[in-house]
């Protein structure tokens, strides 16, 4: 099966466990306030979870293409791509407890319960695909890092599961000769398929649990690889969430980064958006609220989608650099 196959079929059961988890969600009530909306539109959330769907479907067909003895009648059994499903599948059912929170309006599981998890999963991923004992504990804050850094772009119609689906691509790009290039299309597939449903105007949320899916895969598959280079290049693919939270976020507005205390734009008359107004205080930003001070209000849309320019250029920068100076 060709890669454009992987592809195609992983965006189609996406996009249609997407649908059927959407459904299933407005219905239990887990949704969540389009804040940027004039009528306040309530569109279900949580939805991440359903990437779980094409996610187990790629690795049965890793499993069954690549392992396949042609002298049994039993499937081989790749236990790479089976830790690599479990340890997402952890990250993503961890961020899902928190998307329900919707629901019950209120915490199903306090943030230091959900770090230690979180922390766990990371830990163990680490301890059995570091190329060397002195790489568990960076592996595991890799791995944590990247899936925390993906959790950070959020507010906007596809913010992050396009900058998700950019830098999913850059990193399949790189695993182009490795074992696990089928699983990284597969990847890419599969955040398309809810990205179709995401971008605007958002008919779906991600939630927490779609952020962690996407940034604990990334950083899965590559330490699946044990090139500690591919580490290094994938966390600089990851500069803008970096910018975004240190530079902006814990320097503004260090007592609510998740800026759920308040909304976080204005929306104006005419549609676009704008930095809100709080008197004599300091502005609150983050990399959108940057890209408003800098070029003005602007409309949803728009604002995105200069942020996926900077996260492909920033992606595309690091990668000629590193093949410049013949490092991957």
């Amino acid at each position: 099966m060709n890669m454009g196959a992987i592809f195609l079929l992983s965006f189609v059961v996406s996009a249609l466990a997407v649908i059927s988890i959407a459904k299933r969600n407005k219905k239990a009530g887990i949704v969540g306030r389009d804040i940027n909306k004039r009528d306040g539109r309530m569109l279900p959330e949580g939805t991440g979870v359903a990437m779980l769907v094409p996610l187990w479907t790629a690795i049965f067909l890793f499993n069954a293409l690549y392992y396949f003895d042609p002298n049994s009648i039993a499937f081989g059994f790749n236990i790479d791509s089976i830790a690599f499903g479990l340890a997402v599948s952890g990250l993503c059912l961890v961020g899902f407890l928190d998307d329900r929170k919707q629901k019950f309006k209120a915490e199903t599981i306090s943030w230091k319960k959900r770090a230690s998890i979180i922390g766990l999963i990371c830990l163990i991923f680490a301890y059995l695909y570091a190329p060397s004992p002195l790489w568990i504990v960076p592996l595991m804050f890799f791995i944590a890092g990247l899936a925390s850094f993906e959790n950070t772009f959020a507010g906007l119609n596809g913010w992050e599961i396009g900058s998700g689906l950019i830098i999913s691509g850059f990193v399949a790009f790189l695993l182009i000769d490795s074992a696990v290039f089928m699983l990284a299309g597969a990847l890419v597939g599969t955040i398309a398929g809810l990205f179709l449903f995401n971008a605007f105007p958002a008919k779906v949320l991600p939630g927490d649990s779609g952020t962690l899916f996407i940034g604990g895969s990334i950083a899965g598959l590559v330490v699946l690889t044990q090139r500690i280079e591919l580490a290094f290049l994938a966390a600089l693919f990851f500069v803008p969430h970096a910018i975004d939270f240190f530079g902006l976020k814990m320097v503004t507005n260090p007592h609510d980064v998740s800026q759920s205390g308040k909304l976080p734009y204005a929306l104006l008359p005419d549609g676009r958006l704008g930095i809100p107004r709080e008197g004599n205080k300091r502005p609150r930003y983050d990399f959108a609220k940057m890209l408003l001070k800098i070029f003005g209000p602007m409309p949803e849309w728009l604002v995105v989608a200069l942020i996926w320019a900077i996260v492909a250029a920033n992606c595309f920068f690091w990668l000629l650099l590193f093949q410049y100076l013949k490092l991957i």
